[in-house]
């Protein structure tokens, strides 16, 4: 199989893809600005337990507004400081951020106050480390990417090369616009992925005949739980079928389908058609993060790097004006060192300028002076 990786390193983000002979199998974001997605999983802290919770559970401090949740917690006084380890950034759900999750490490010693073990290590390096053995090329965005892939990705930066046709041709715009509105057509009808606090549910909808439906449903179900890096527990509600031995044929193409998935587990389909997958959950998905606590409507910070990433598409030399919506503006204030990169970039000054009657993501007005 021919696989390449698609590495588009902008101000904001970068995205990165995984092709499998020509078609886009797997999806990422990295935002490594993100406070509340401080490290990357495995990073090491200090942290200071604040209350013991039973169970074995404790709410600890990682430092200034960090909290986070300690599994398999010893039993020492509330105040100790500890070692831990990060297993789980803090995710998005449906009005509120879930708490991150991290593990003691006995094997490690705390120091003498909360915060991060500085490992030295880029939030993104994660990524380029779980795909340099699967990949036979990388394709970049521009020299920039290529030089961050050469710097992190060592011999195997070699297969870097800039190739901005492969990645519009990835087309990762219309991806995330569909991530967050939830709905991917598939033959005769129509997927509509829904994130609750519970689950992620999957309803499928069409007037084709219900079984044909179905198993258009189940070969790409798994596909898209793949594309959009979606964990935890899915459920799939399938249209009614009329007996049986539909719902064994429908079951069975989605065992099929569901082989890509890699670790994960399955429950039959249920007399009503209900599917359960559990997938593990280690990151926000997609769709958790191009949305946040929103589902269904692209969160402020998702503007602002769409303001951003347009800025730099920009043509012309003369000073760009990033015009938005005021809380736009606000998270761009925030967000110093990706300003400087534009800037440097573009080799132009960066004016913000907030607008109330302004919807949507903004625009970028290139000075002609």
């Amino acid at each position: 199989m021919n696989r390449t990786l698609l590495w588009d390193a902008g101000p904001g983000e970068i995205r990165a893809g995984l092709v499998e002979d020509g078609k886009l199998t797997e999806f990422r974001i990295i935002r490594p600005w993100r406070t509340e997605w401080p490290v990357a999983v495995g990073e090491q802290y200090t942290a200071r337990i604040l209350e013991n919770l039973g169970d074995g559970k404790a709410l600890v401090s990682l430092g200034g507004a960090i909290e986070a949740l300690l599994e398999h917690a010893p039993r020492v006084p509330e105040g100790t400081l500890l070692a831990v380890e990060m297993v789980r950034p803090p995710i998005p759900e449906p009005g509120r951020w879930k708490r991150a999750l991290v593990r003691a490490r006995s094997d490690v010693a705390g120091r003498k106050s909360e915060g991060c073990h500085q490992s030295g290590k880029q939030p993104w390096e994660s990524f380029l480390l779980e795909w340099h053995d699967k990949v036979d090329r990388i394709s970049c965005s521009d020299a920039f990417a290529v030089k961050q892939v050469f710097q992190y990705f060592g011999p195997h930066g070699l297969l870097a090369k800039p190739d901005p046709e492969a990645i519009e041709n990835a087309d990762f715009d219309s991806l995330i616009e569909a991530a967050a509105k939830g709905e991917f057509a598939i033959e005769g009808g129509m997927l509509s992925i829904e994130r609750t606090r519970a689950m992620t549910t999957i309803d499928i909808d069409g007037g084709k005949d219900p079984v044909a439906l179905n198993l258009a449903a189940a070969s790409e179900i798994p596909r898209l739980l793949r594309l959009l890096d979606i964990g935890g527990q899915v459920g799939i509600d399938f249209l009614s079928m009329p007996d049986r031995k539909s719902r064994q044929l429908v079951d069975s193409a989605l065992a099929g389908a569901c082989d890509t998935l890699g670790p994960h587990e399955r429950t039959a389909m249920n007399g009503f058609g209900f599917v359960q997958i559990v997938r593990p959950r280690s990151r926000p998905s997609i769709p958790e993060i191009v949305c946040e606590t929103t589902p269904g409507r692209i969160s402020v910070s998702s503007r602002a790097v769409a303001l951003l990433r347009a800025a730099a598409r920009s043509c012309g030399h003369g000073k760009r004006q990033l015009v938005a919506a005021p809380p736009i503006i606000e998270h761009l204030r925030n967000w110093p060192d990706e300003l400087e990169m534009l800037r440097a970039s573009l080799g132009a000054e960066i004016e913000l300028v907030p607008d109330s009657s302004i919807n949507g993501y903004g625009y970028v007005h290139v000075s002609h002076n």
